[in-house]
Order: structure tokens, then sequence, then C-alpha cells
């Protein structure tokens, strides 16, 4: 007997009306975006004010022993013309008035983020204390060593699992990188030979060459690319499993579960009334997150040179959010359906929600593409075609690999749906008592081989 149309709308109509009923799935839903994405937007403000401004301390055992300035400090400070004539002669120093020379760091900000702490001796309890977040070691020997034409050795100590000390590290690394060169360019000027000896041709590196700044606001842009499509497959899951274990198992607590099948409904119109119900709902959830994902990132490029997201990539995610949504709803009125309670259908749900976490979190791995055999994986596929029509570069996406994963959804959707609907049609599932656990029982159960 083919389906009634009006019979399924008159179902997801009633179970439509029964879900915005409930004020919980609506506080959810609805209201926790509101309230979460300001907050995730001002969190990230400040994270990124906190790591550009981050105090960091650094302590110098030895420092008598490096390089002195045989010219006036200010010299150095100011960038004088004397001194350019002067550091082709003499090693230029590292430390001038208690800080770093300024073209040693990237900016004033981090300039003036760093204090240096001179250490009669190399201390590590200072180290471990948190007195000081990295030590500099410099041998008594380095300077003698230095005029002498050796290499001596300087020693860089962090603290193992403190960001503060890894953040000091990695920034005390730059800026001693950066004064090696300078004392490559003096020794080359002493031999007479061009600064840039060792460098057979120039490179032209405009990624580097971009402010901090600019640095940053790149790798927000990266970051968020890869993390819209994980939060859109998140809340389009969580759209769908409240909704569908409410209007299944949670129909069984009730007793109206009896009162439906007993009505001139068929089982397929039953199924499908409460499929559309529990897409609508999903299909919306992740519609509402979408508008306040898109319109945030849409804000925070206004206050950058460059957009963070394509607009054309999230009128993709609204296009590719609809069979997502019809996935999730599908598995879950199955698993639903088999659950003798609301509380076990919360159980049921949970491998859903440990196999989805991977398969999104995978498409984040960095330098993964999206080839023909992972456009077939589900969620990963979406999850990476995605991140491709959102990233404001461009890139052509390969037809192939869009057609693999709308395959791949369409299959897990009647995939899905025709697993429910073997659920709903077999009586031991729908009214089967109270039973001791059984993992065999349960495996046969799923697959429509129990009783």
């Amino acid at each position: 007997m083919p389906i009634r149309r009006s019979i399924v709308r008159l179902i997801a109509s009633r179970e439509l009306r029964d879900l915005l009923r409930d004020r919980r799935t609506l506080l959810i839903i609805l209201t926790l975006p509101i309230i979460l994405y300001p907050i995730f937007g001002l969190v990230a403000f400040l994270f990124a004010i906190t790591a550009l401004d981050q105090k960091v301390i650094i302590g110098v055992a030895g420092m008598e022993n490096l390089p002195e300035s045989k010219t006036h400090p200010e010299a150095f400070l100011g960038g004088a013309i004397l001194f350019e004539c002067q550091r082709r002669l003499d090693d230029p120093p590292l430390i001038v008035v208690g800080k770093f020379q300024p073209r040693y760091t990237q900016s004033e900000t981090e300039l003036g983020s760093i204090e240096i702490r001179k250490l009669d001796s190399a201390d590590e309890s200072l180290l471990q204390s948190g007195t000081v977040d990295v030590l500099f070691i410099v041998p008594s020997d380095f300077r003698d060593k230095l005029s002498r034409g050796e290499k001596p050795a300087v020693t860089i100590k962090g603290r193992e699992g403190v960001e503060t000390s890894k953040l000091a590290v990695k920034r005390l690394t730059v800026i001693v990188a950066r004064w090696q060169r300078e004392m490559t360019e003096v020794r080359f000027a002493r031999l007479k030979l061009p600064y840039d000896f060792d460098e057979p041709f120039k490179v032209h590196n405009e990624q580097e060459s971009k402010p901090v700044v600019a640095k940053a606001a790149d790798e927000l842009r990266d970051i968020l690319v890869k993390f819209i499509p994980f939060l859109l497959v998140m809340w389009t899951m969580a759209g769908a499993l409240h909704p569908a274990i409410d209007l299944t198992a949670g129909e069984k607590e009730r007793g109206t579960m009896e009162t439906l099948l007993i009505s001139p409904a068929e089982r397929g119109e039953i199924v499908a009334g409460k499929f559309v119900a529990v897409w609508v709902f999903s299909y919306g959830t992740a519609l509402w997150n979408l508008l306040w994902m898109g319109g945030g990132a849409v804000a925070l490029g206004l206050f950058l040179p460059f957009p963070v997201v394509s607009l054309a990539g999230l009128a993709w995610a609204v296009l590719f959010a609809a069979p997502l949504a019809a996935l999730f709803s599908a598995v879950a009125i199955g698993l639903g359906v088999f659950a003798r309670s609301t509380k076990e259908g919360q159980y049921y749900l949970m491998p859903l929600l440990l196999l989805t976490l991977p398969l999104s979190m995978w498409s984040m791995t960095p330098g993964l593409k999206l080839t023909l055999p992972l456009s077939l994986v589900p969620i990963t596929g979406l999850s990476l075609l995605l991140h491709r029509l959102m990233s404001v570069a461009g890139e052509p996406v390969p037809t192939e690999s869009v057609v693999g994963v709308v395959l791949s959804l369409l299959c897990c959707v009647l995939l899905s749906l025709w697993w429910a609907s073997k659920q709903f049609l077999s009586e031991g599932v729908l009214f089967r008592e109270a039973e001791r656990f059984s993992l065999v029982a349960w495996v046969r159960t799923m697959l429509g081989k129990g009783r």
C-alpha cells in the first residue's frame, strides 16, 4: 500500500507541535547557541590578546660573557648610521640596556612582553619554581672563543609541560637565531666578504614577511574553516538525538505508542511522519547554528584585511546539512525504537556519538586532502568537502569527490531508513519486555533476527 502523504504530514505536524512545546528542548537547541557563541567569540578575542601580551621572564646566566656594545647604547636602540658601520667590525651585542635589541624581536609588542633577569648562576631551581620561564646559559669562555673564531655553545632550558615556558623558549629561540645570523654577517665583513656570502640566491617568502597580526589572522581563518564543519556535524546530530528518543522510546514510556499503532495509519506512514519531524528539527538546529557561526565569521572578516570564510561555502553548508540531518534522524529513530525506555535510548545513542566524533575530527588532520576514497567515508568526506568550499582561497573542488560525498550520504540515509522501518515493523522490538541483557540477543534483535 502506497504511503499517504496526508497521513505523514499529519503525524509529522503533531510530533513537531509536541517537540516545540518542550521547553527543555527549545532551551538546549535554540537558546544555548545564542548564549554560547558570543561567549566563544569573547573568549577567542581575549585569548588572542593574552597570547600577544603574554609576559615571559628570561633568566640569563653569564650575561657578562656576552659581547658588549662598543658604541653608545642609544646608537643600537635608535638604529643610527654609526651602528650600521660598527656592526661590521665588532660582534653585535644581544642585550643592550637590559633588553634584547629590537631588530631581533618580531614586534614592539613582543619586545615589551619580555623581561630579562640577570642570574648569578644557572640555578635550575629558579626554573622549576617558576621564578623564570626559561634559562639562557652563556659559558664563561663564550666571548673569548668568539674572538678566536671558535664555536662556543649557549644553552636554552625550559620547563616541561608548562605553556608559558614553551612560549618563552619559542621566543628566545627566534631571537637567538636572528642574533646568530647577524654574527655570521659580521664575520663575513671581517673577511671582506659580502654579508650574504653564504646565500647563493634570495628567497622572498611573503608569509614570513607578514606582520604578526596578519599571521595570527591567517591561523584564525584556517582554524575556523575546519571548526565550523565540525560544529555543524555535532549540532546537527544533537538536534536529532533528543527528539528521536522522545518520539520513540518516550512514547513507549508514556503509553501512547499503542494508541498510535491502532490508528488507521500504516507502520510505514508512522515511521515517515516521525522521521520528517525529527529531520525538520535537526535541520532547523543546523541552520540556526550556521546562522550564528556564519554571521560571526562574516562580522570577524569586517575587522580583518580579508574575509574569513567564503559566503558561497556557507551556502553549500546549508545545502549539505539537509542530508546530514536526514542521516542522523534515521539512525536515531532506529535506535530509539529499539530502546525500551528513554534512559536506555540515551545509552544506545552513545555509540553514535563515539563513532561520529573520530570521523569528524579525522577531517581536521593537517594536510589531509579530499580524494575520491575519502569522499566515500561518511561524515569525513562531507567535512573535507566543506573545508574546501568554505576556504576563501577558491581552490577548485573535484567533481568526482562531490559525487562521492553525495552518493555516500544518500546510501547511508537510505540504509538507515530501511533499518529504522525494519525495527518499527518488528513486534518483538516494539513490545519487548524487560529482559536480562545478552550481547548475542541484542545483536540479533538489532539485525531483525530476533523474536
